[in-house]
Protein backbone atom coordinates (compact mmCIF):
# COMPACT_ATOMS: atom_id res chain seq x y z
CA UNK A 1 0.00 0.00 0.00
CA UNK A 2 2.82 2.49 0.95
CA UNK A 3 4.38 1.84 -2.55
CA UNK A 4 1.42 2.22 -4.37
CA UNK A 5 0.84 5.68 -2.56
CA UNK A 6 4.63 6.99 -3.41
CA UNK A 7 3.90 5.56 -7.06
CA UNK A 8 0.48 7.34 -7.60
CA UNK A 9 2.48 10.32 -5.50
CA UNK A 10 5.70 10.53 -8.23
CA UNK A 11 2.99 10.34 -11.42
CA UNK A 12 1.04 13.44 -9.75
CA UNK A 13 4.26 15.16 -9.18
CA UNK A 14 5.83 14.80 -12.39
CA UNK A 15 2.93 15.26 -14.04
CA UNK A 16 2.42 18.75 -11.98
CA UNK A 17 5.64 19.29 -12.52
CA UNK A 18 5.75 18.87 -16.40
CA UNK A 19 3.11 22.06 -16.71
CA UNK A 20 5.01 24.27 -14.89
CA UNK A 21 8.44 23.44 -16.38
CA UNK A 22 8.41 26.17 -18.92
CA UNK A 23 8.18 28.25 -15.63
CA UNK A 24 11.69 29.30 -14.86
CA UNK A 25 9.95 32.00 -11.83
CA UNK A 26 7.98 29.59 -10.16
CA UNK A 27 7.56 30.73 -6.83
CA UNK A 28 5.18 31.42 -3.59
CA UNK A 29 5.45 34.99 -3.39
CA UNK A 30 4.17 36.07 0.06
CA UNK A 31 4.01 39.95 0.79
CA UNK A 32 4.29 41.27 4.04
CA UNK A 33 3.05 45.28 4.17
CA UNK A 34 3.60 45.79 8.09
CA UNK A 35 6.38 47.85 8.81
CA UNK A 36 7.76 45.37 11.93
CA UNK A 37 6.41 42.10 11.35
CA UNK A 38 6.88 39.01 14.17
CA UNK A 39 9.85 36.79 13.59
CA UNK A 40 7.63 33.87 12.61
CA UNK A 41 5.64 36.01 9.94
CA UNK A 42 8.81 36.41 8.20
CA UNK A 43 9.51 32.84 8.71
CA UNK A 44 6.49 31.28 7.61
CA UNK A 45 6.95 33.41 4.77
CA UNK A 46 10.41 32.56 3.70
CA UNK A 47 9.62 28.95 4.43
CA UNK A 48 5.86 28.06 4.05
CA UNK A 49 4.65 25.02 5.33
CA UNK A 50 3.31 23.57 2.04
CA UNK A 51 6.86 24.26 -0.05
CA UNK A 52 8.56 22.45 3.15
CA UNK A 53 5.77 19.66 2.93
CA UNK A 54 6.54 19.09 -1.16
CA UNK A 55 9.87 18.91 -0.42
CA UNK A 56 9.90 16.17 2.36
CA UNK A 57 7.46 14.30 -0.07
CA UNK A 58 10.08 14.04 -2.58
CA UNK A 59 12.90 13.49 -0.40
CA UNK A 60 10.62 10.37 0.47
CA UNK A 61 10.65 9.78 -3.36
CA UNK A 62 14.44 10.35 -4.14
CA UNK A 63 14.39 7.42 -1.53
CA UNK A 64 12.58 5.44 -4.00
CA UNK A 65 14.96 6.26 -6.39
CA UNK A 66 12.69 8.94 -8.23
CA UNK A 67 13.14 12.43 -8.78
CA UNK A 68 11.25 15.60 -8.32
CA UNK A 69 12.93 18.42 -7.04
CA UNK A 70 12.29 20.71 -10.23
CA UNK A 71 8.90 20.44 -9.61
CA UNK A 72 8.88 22.51 -6.38
CA UNK A 73 8.92 26.36 -6.29
CA UNK A 74 11.13 28.28 -4.57
CA UNK A 75 9.56 30.88 -1.92
CA UNK A 76 10.05 34.35 -1.70
CA UNK A 77 8.94 37.41 0.53
CA UNK A 78 7.71 41.01 -1.12
CA UNK A 79 7.26 44.10 0.61
CA UNK A 80 6.79 47.62 0.70
CA UNK A 81 8.43 48.10 3.63
CA UNK A 82 12.21 48.37 2.48
CA UNK A 83 11.36 50.78 0.14
CA UNK A 84 13.69 53.54 -1.41
CA UNK A 85 14.07 57.16 -2.45
CA UNK A 86 13.88 57.91 -6.40
CA UNK A 87 17.74 57.89 -7.64
CA UNK A 88 18.77 56.19 -4.06
CA UNK A 89 19.85 52.97 -2.49
CA UNK A 90 19.97 54.12 1.21
CA UNK A 91 18.37 52.23 3.63
CA UNK A 92 15.42 53.94 5.79
CA UNK A 93 15.26 53.68 9.50
CA UNK A 94 11.77 51.72 8.56
CA UNK A 95 13.78 49.46 6.38
CA UNK A 96 16.23 48.21 8.38
CA UNK A 97 13.30 47.47 10.84
CA UNK A 98 11.84 45.26 8.60
CA UNK A 99 15.32 43.32 7.76
CA UNK A 100 15.70 42.92 11.47
CA UNK A 101 12.81 40.75 11.54
CA UNK A 102 14.30 39.16 8.30
CA UNK A 103 18.13 38.44 9.65
CA UNK A 104 16.40 37.29 13.19
CA UNK A 105 13.98 34.67 10.97
CA UNK A 106 17.46 33.43 8.90
CA UNK A 107 19.43 33.49 12.00
CA UNK A 108 16.72 30.97 13.28
CA UNK A 109 16.66 29.11 10.20
CA UNK A 110 20.53 28.58 9.65
CA UNK A 111 20.52 25.02 9.32
CA UNK A 112 17.70 25.18 6.53
CA UNK A 113 18.21 27.56 4.18
CA UNK A 114 21.56 27.08 1.42
CA UNK A 115 21.20 30.67 0.15
CA UNK A 116 19.75 33.77 0.05
CA UNK A 117 18.97 35.94 -3.02
CA UNK A 118 17.95 39.24 -2.80
CA UNK A 119 16.50 40.86 -5.84
CA UNK A 120 16.46 44.91 -5.71
CA UNK A 121 14.00 46.50 -7.56
CA UNK A 122 13.67 49.55 -9.62
CA UNK A 123 10.51 52.10 -10.52
CA UNK A 124 10.54 52.79 -14.76
CA UNK A 125 11.35 56.70 -14.11
CA UNK A 126 15.07 56.09 -15.15
CA UNK A 127 17.00 54.47 -18.29
CA UNK A 128 17.60 50.24 -18.18
CA UNK A 129 21.27 51.22 -17.82
CA UNK A 130 20.59 53.11 -13.95
CA UNK A 131 17.89 51.24 -13.41
CA UNK A 132 19.87 48.07 -13.49
CA UNK A 133 22.44 49.57 -11.35
CA UNK A 134 20.52 51.02 -8.85
CA UNK A 135 18.25 48.02 -8.25
CA UNK A 136 21.48 46.45 -7.69
CA UNK A 137 22.73 48.83 -5.02
CA UNK A 138 19.65 48.36 -3.07
CA UNK A 139 19.85 44.69 -2.93
CA UNK A 140 23.79 45.51 -2.30
CA UNK A 141 22.44 47.67 0.49
CA UNK A 142 20.29 45.29 1.66
CA UNK A 143 22.89 42.27 2.15
CA UNK A 144 25.12 44.37 3.65
CA UNK A 145 23.00 45.37 6.59
CA UNK A 146 22.10 41.70 7.14
CA UNK A 147 25.77 40.87 7.07
CA UNK A 148 26.67 43.27 9.43
CA UNK A 149 24.06 43.05 12.16
CA UNK A 150 23.71 39.52 11.89
CA UNK A 151 26.83 37.66 10.30
CA UNK A 152 25.09 36.39 8.08
CA UNK A 153 26.63 34.42 4.74
CA UNK A 154 25.91 32.87 1.60
CA UNK A 155 23.93 35.71 0.26
CA UNK A 156 23.84 36.91 -3.21
CA UNK A 157 22.10 39.97 -5.14
CA UNK A 158 21.27 40.57 -8.70
CA UNK A 159 19.51 43.73 -9.66
CA UNK A 160 15.99 43.30 -11.29
CA UNK A 161 15.46 46.43 -13.03
CA UNK A 162 12.20 47.72 -13.74
CA UNK A 163 11.02 44.41 -15.17
CA UNK A 164 8.86 43.35 -11.99
CA UNK A 165 7.28 46.14 -11.19
CA UNK A 166 4.96 46.08 -7.61
CA UNK A 167 2.46 48.90 -8.87
CA UNK A 168 1.74 48.28 -12.58
CA UNK A 169 -0.63 51.39 -12.63
CA UNK A 170 1.95 53.54 -11.46
CA UNK A 171 5.20 52.71 -12.81
CA UNK A 172 7.03 55.72 -10.99
CA UNK A 173 5.42 54.64 -7.71
CA UNK A 174 7.62 54.48 -4.50
CA UNK A 175 6.22 50.55 -4.16
CA UNK A 176 8.57 49.53 -7.06
CA UNK A 177 11.66 50.62 -5.51
CA UNK A 178 12.20 47.39 -2.79
CA UNK A 179 13.89 45.13 -2.67
CA UNK A 180 12.94 41.04 -2.28
CA UNK A 181 14.22 37.79 -0.59
CA UNK A 182 14.16 34.56 -2.35
CA UNK A 183 15.96 31.63 -0.09
CA UNK A 184 17.32 28.46 -1.34
CA UNK A 185 16.23 25.60 1.26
Amino acid sequence: MNKRLLIVAAVASVVWGAAFAGDEGLRKTTTIDKPRPSVEEVDAALFPKQIGDLKAECAQMEKAGLRCQSVIPKSSLDTIQVTFDRGSAVLTEEGKGFLRSVGTALQRKSGVWKSLTIEGHADATGSEAVNRRLSQSRADSAKSFLVAEFGLSNIETVGRSSEKLRDTDNPASGLNRRVEFVPDW
